[in-house]
């Protein structure tokens, strides 16, 4: 192991140490350097042990101190509030990593981590543990997550609340400050967009906090995230500081930190995470695809009985990912070499899959499914019923508004092994900004693999109009005594009023606000061109405000509206407006073609304005009619050809796809080509039926580089062809 230190530049016995130090990195392939911050007397005694606070630097700063801005290392620095001062009187390690990811012969620049844009494939948070590892071996530290924590600043910040997120069971708390609310980030090949105000459920088992100014450019991100995370994180703390863009309140900071290392969280009795890697291990669980698209892997309620599991393109609600293989190799906390009955629910089908898989000799079970949304039970033989909730749906609205009494039907599911008999649930909230009226429902019996909903549904009203989500515990139980706790998450949206001045991009290029305070010319939309919504159409719906037509995001409940869960997204990115990362998303609802004529969808929408730092998000209703009929074609999402031979293409249409073929024309010989018809029913070569990626698999050829041309028809027999760029291998 090759240990290189810079002589300590303060060693008295009243001062902080500070080391320059360095250290060979198996991930980056390369010496990594760091500053570490010894507490004063740190050699005097060789058997104590201190706890760790890792800190990550911002934008133009170095582990060495700031290029260009104000750092927080020593001396007078954030006004004598900083690390060195902090550890001088602390028992306490700090260590400050290097964000600086780029090799020796690339173009120096300010931004650390590798985010947003990714531009290479070095993954900076695959390198925490290995930095732990080694800052444990080298220094007395307590080398445990109870004594282990993250904090840092802006994009540093963004990291702390990434990284600890990523790796919960690895720290105890988090201290983010003024961090970014969202980056791109991820895989190189397929980075996805990640927003910290979607990542809540990660935190579980860690103290978490965040301070920023309220000078701050960023700080209406921070205020939007707090309408969130507020009702739904009960080990979530901010606070508001007279700063800017600035590590305002340092010490209170690592107080926090420090309170927490004296009474640390433990680990959840059942836990949730979400993951953009499409591998990862997380509270001893291994968690493995073969995703190579963006998205996100989702695990929650997590515990000894099972867990529930899905692929997203993208959160809350992207369309789901289930032509995706997904493994989970648990924990060890199953007898070993032991059978167990593992009952697989697929929530889109409604079928019950029954397995019995063999714990390891470690006491493991690999569960192996997709990436569609499946309840896994996990039963010994003469287990109890296993209970959780299935699905909820508010009934007697389109969406929860404050003041209005909302029903809400909540579906139970048996993942479990026996019957569950008079079975009853109460549904309390976790705040008091929800009133429940009707608490109490009963289901009677469930059997085993069967969903069954309330005899009555609960409802509630929300009192306030600052918040955008309610948060509910259900508590279930059975005539055995049996008893289950589910949570429950239910967004809210305001009231607001009908929107007017609007136009419908059906196909259409039109001059747009974009990147907050710049305009762009931009095609819009999949359909006619006529303004007018028809069946089968894909839309994006413009305000008009401030004279300029603006993007919107869209939410609706209307059956013919992205049936089947298709759900498209796009974004707008203000970087270059207010320098944060984050970006206005706005939606393209697919219109059913079964949707009857004149038939009126309403839309709760919602748009940004600028008002540097701020963005003013802007709600309002918009009623659409769909008149006319489906002549649009598919739009194909995308088409690749894998390592063995098996072509895919991602489309979707407003009513049923008839047939899709891929034509092959050789390089090297244009008058050598093949044609396919490819299927989405589950076979020769397709994974899963009716998931809208049609596949099939090529037997064995000569190899050879060709040109790949696609075409999809409905059926009302509208066509897409489409040649797609590059070259394909068959082989």
């Amino acid at each position: 192991m090759l240990v290189l230190m810079i002589p300590a530049r303060h060693a008295c016995a009243s001062k902080t140490i500070i080391i320059d130090s360095r250290h060979y990195s198996n991930i980056f392939g390369e010496i990594r350097n760091f500053r570490i911050f010894l507490p004063p007397g740190y050699y005097d005694d060789p058997e104590k042990r201190f706890p760790v606070i890792y800190y990550y630097h911002g934008w133009s700063q170095r582990y060495f101190g700031s290029t260009s801005v104000q750092g927080a290392d020593e001396g007078e620095s954030n006004n004598g509030d900083n690390i060195a001062n902090f550890v001088a009187t602390h028992d306490v390690i700090i260590v400050k990593p290097d964000g600086y990811n780029r090799k020796p012969q690339e173009e120096y620049y300010l931004r650390p981590y590798n985010i947003s844009p990714v531009e290479t494939y070095r993954q900076y948070p695959l390198y925490f543990p290995e930095l732990v590892n080694y800052i444990d071996a080298n220094f007395r530290t307590i080398p445990n997550r109870d004594h282990r924590a993250i904090s840092g600043l802006s994009m540093g910040g963004f990291m702390t609340f990434w990284i600890s997120g990523k790796y919960p069971h690895l720290i105890t708390a988090a201290g983010n400050f003024c961090g970014s609310a969202e980056f791109i980030i991820g895989p190189a090949d397929f980075p996805v967009e990640y927003r910290h105000i979607d990542m809540a459920k990660n935190y579980e088992g860690l103290n978490v906090r965040l301070n920023f100014g309220n000078k701050d450019f960023i700080r209406c991100y921070h205020r939007d995230m707090n309408r969130v995370w507020t009702q739904l994180m009960d080990n979530y703390v901010y606070k508001v500081y007279e700063a800017e863009h600035t590590t305002c309140g340092l010490g209170e900071m690592f107080e926090f930190i420090m309170d927490t290392f004296k009474d640390p969280p433990g680990k959840p009795e059942k836990w949730n995470h979400i993951d953009v890697y499409p591998e990862f291990d997380v509270w001893d669980y291994l968690v493995s695809t073969d995703r190579e698209k963006a998205g996100f892997t989702i695990l929650e309620n997590v515990d000894e009985k099972g867990f529930r599991c899905s692929v997203r393109e993208f959160l809350p609600d992207g369309e789901l990912m289930p032509y995706v293989r997904l493994s989970v190799t648990t924990a060890p906390v199953y007898e070993k070499n032991h059978l167990y009955v593992v009952n697989d629910f697929d929530e889109q089908s409604l079928k019950l899959t029954r397995k019995n898989i063999k714990s390891d000799s470690s006491g493991r079970l690999k569960i192996e499914t997709n990436g569609g949304i499946h309840e896994i039970g996990i039963n010994k033989t003469k287990d109890s019923p296993v209970l959780c909730i299935a699905s909820a749906e508010v009934i007697n609205l389109p969406w929860v508004t404050p003041g209005k009494e909302t029903g809400v039907q909540i579906q139970l599911l048996n993942k479990g092994f026996t019957n569950a008999g008079n079975v009853s649930a109460v549904l309390s909230p976790t705040r008091n900004t929800a009133k429940v009226i009707r608490n109490t429902s009963s289901y009677g019996v469930i059997g085993i693999g069967e969903t069954k909903k309330a005899v009555q549904s609960f409802t509630f009203i929300v009192s306030p109009d600052s918040i955008e989500v309610v948060k509910f515990k259900l508590t279930i139980r059975d005539g055995k005594n049996n008893e289950w706790t589910e949570y429950l998450e239910i967004p809210v949206r305001k009231d607001p009023p009908e929107v007017k001045d609007f136009v419908v991009a059906d196909g259409r290029t039109f001059r747009v606000a974009s990147a907050g305070t710049d305009t762009s010319t931009l095609f819009l939309g999949t359909g006619n061109g006529d303004g007018i919504a028809n069946p089968g159409e894909s839309l994006v719906i413009l305000v008009k405000d401030q004279g300029l037509y603006r993007r919107t995001e869209l939410i609706s409940g209307d059956p013919f509206i992205n049936k089947d869960g298709i759900n498209a997204r796009m974004s707008d990115n203000w970087s270059g407006y207010d320098h944060v990362g984050g970006s206005q998303k706005y939606s393209i609802p697919l219109v059913s073609s079964e949707c009857p004529q004149d038939h009126q969808v309403e839309f709760l929408t919602s748009w940004w304005l600028p008002a540097y730092p701020d963005h003013i998000i802007v709600q309002g209703k918009i009623r659409v009619k769909v008149t006319g009929k489906d002549i649009t074609p598919p739009v194909i999402r995308w088409a690749d050809v894998s390592g063995d031979n098996t072509v895919q293409v991602k489309a979707f249409d407003g009513s049923e796809i008839k047939e899709v073929k891929a034509i092959f024309t050789d390089k090297d010989d244009p008058k050598r080509t093949i044609e396919i018809v490819l299927n989405d029913e589950g076979k020769e070569g397709d994974r899963i039926e009716a998931d809208r990626l049609f596949s099939l698999k090529i037997p064995e050829q000569k190899f050879g580089q060709f040109k790949m041309e696609i075409e999809v028809t409905d059926s009302f027999g509208n066509r897409q062809n489409v040649k797609q760029d590059g070259f394909f291998v068959l082989h």
